[in-house]
């Protein structure tokens, strides 16, 4: 009981402290105080009420986003093929939500009528679909190494196919797409990011209401069906979700790769494996990443911003290699 506390306390700590910095560090620094006055509606402060909600919130409503949807999207792929090693970026379904997204982009330049930010996740979740299925179809029977294998094939072969794609558009269409697959949050208007976050929470809710069956189903398929799972249907929707919320994260913060590896194997470590308390300290991990890795990307090299996807894969890779070889 002390561990499952200690957990919930740190992952909340950490999101708050850096949820606070985000706030306050910058080009423009605010004191602590003046940001928390600011966030509770009691600073006169004009320049401080700009900064906070109209620069610097939207930045926290999207990593926020990102992060829970990576986590739980990147714990639901684990728990499903049994392998602590893959997530979404992993098994290709970034690759293919990007691959989707940078399609729509490149036919936005070309028919005027096509609106990016309407179909964007339609896009996103078709193209996250199309190469779920080629890996499941590649790996029937694999064992973990071979859909960690099949998965970063399908990844390459994604990424070359998008690059072709890239070089065949209009300079400024080629700014856009490098934009999106540098994993940057590209549109920062409150209107686009409140539908995204609203999906997320949906997308999360419905995986709780899932939970006793995800962490039944961890102990294997016929155990699930010994305890009265619909396993069939169980593992079609916790897939859609995993895909939904992919198709989220890829849409507001572009191609952002293993935070949904590392975040459940914190989680793990922090918490254990029930499922009751490792799916809500996943999504805060996930936050906390997202949340660190944009504070790093908006102020280490002022007035430069760096692309989020950047600080992320910086931070995370060398936990990946650490799981690599442990398993």
């Amino acid at each position: 009981m002390k561990r499952i506390f200690g957990s919930y306390t740190m992952a909340i700590l950490l999101l708050i402290v850096l949820s606070l910095a985000l706030l306050a560090i910058g080009d423009i620094h605010l004191s602590l105080l003046t940001t928390i006055k600011t966030l509770f509606g009691d600073s006169s402060d004009r320049i401080a009420n700009i900064v906070i909600w109209d620069m610097r919130m939207p930045y926290i409503v999207a990593a926020l986003t990102t992060g829970s949807c990576l986590a739980i999207s990147g714990l639901i792929l684990q728990s499903l093929t049994y392998n602590p090693l893959v997530d979404s970026s992993i098994l290709g379904v970034n690759a293919g939500a990007s691959l989707g997204a940078v399609v729509l982009i490149g036919l936005a330049g070309i028919i005027k009528a096509i609106n990016v930010d309407t179909y964007l996740p339609v896009a996103a979740v078709f193209g996250a679909l199309i190469s779920l299925l080629i890996v499941g179809i590649m790996n029937r029977e694999g064992s973990k190494m071979q859909i960690l294998l099949g998965g970063v094939a399908l990844t390459a072969l994604l990424n070359g196919i998008i690059l072709m794609v890239e070089l065949s558009l209009n300079k400024f269409d080629f700014d856009k797409v490098l934009v999106w697959l540098s994993g940057s949050f590209w549109n920062l208007d409150p209107g686009f990011l409140t539908g995204y976050a609203i999906a997320a929470v949906i997308l999360i809710a419905i995986t709780s209401g899932f939970s006793r069956e995800l962490g039944v189903l961890m102990l294997g398929d016929l155990t699930a069906l010994s305890l009265g799972v619909n396993v069939k249907f169980v593992k079609r929707m916790l897939m859609l979700m995993a895909i939904g919320m992919a198709a989220v994260a890829v849409s507001v913060g572009g191609a952002i790769s293993l935070v949904g590896l590392m975040a459940p194997n914190i989680a793990r470590k922090m918490c254990g494996s029930k499922i009751q308390v490792l799916l809500p300290v996943t999504c805060l991990i996930g936050c906390v990443i997202m949340l660190l890795s944009t504070l790093v990307a908006n102020n280490l090299f002022l007035p430069s911003v760096l692309p989020v996807g950047l600080v992320v894969a910086v931070i995370t890779m060398p936990y990946f290699l650490y799981q690599l070889f442990r398993y």
